[in-house]
């Protein structure tokens, strides 16, 4: 199994991650609201994907880009927030009660701890997700994630370029 790095709570190279912050927004949403309503498909509620999208500043996902065709959106509609949804019940640091998201105990206490949650989320979601289920196509990418991990670690320990990188992955 790849071991990541713990990283302190106030380490600079936490505020680059696009999942970690969104995650963080959520926990912390939830704490100070005490949760989150959910829809009877148990997505969470319009009020909230709004102010998800107004706050997670996803990449090519920006408010300004949502909002610009439809006033309201869906969790579905949302990608980030759908993914993140899923990864919050899978790692247990919410639940569904009630229609409603709470934050269980071990969510809560990552709520203020980003180091923590990130070598939480992270991992789980880069080597346990099935990403290629989100994909247009037929077939899966060749190898699991150890084999591509270790061919970044090799490629990148000397310093590294994309150009030089991704042959190296399609070998």
């Amino acid at each position: 199994m790849i071991e990541f790095r713990p990283l302190p709570d106030d380490h600079p190279d936490l505020a680059h991650s696009p999942m970690l912050r969104p995650a963080l927004l959520t926990l912390q949403y939830a704490q100070e609201h005490g949760s989150i309503g959910l829809t009877k498909t148990k997505a969470f509620k319009r009020v909230f994907v709004h102010w998800a999208v107004e706050h997670f500043g996803w990449p090519g996902k920006g408010a300004e880009e949502m909002f610009r065709y439809n006033k309201v959106i869906n969790e579905y509609e949302f990608p980030p927030l759908e993914v993140l949804h899923y990864l919050l019940i899978s790692l247990r640091l919410g639940r569904h009660y009630k229609s409603e998201f709470r934050l269980t105990k071990r969510g809560a206490e990552l709520a203020g701890a980003p180091g923590r949650l990130f070598a939480e989320l992270i991992p789980y979601f880069v080597l346990r997700i099935d990403h290629a289920s989100y994909a247009r196509f037929d077939e899966r990418p060749f190898g699991k994630w150890d084999v591509w991990m270790n061919v970044i670690n090799v490629e990148a320990d000397h310093g590294t370029t994309r150009g030089r990188l991704v042959p190296s992955l399609l070998r």
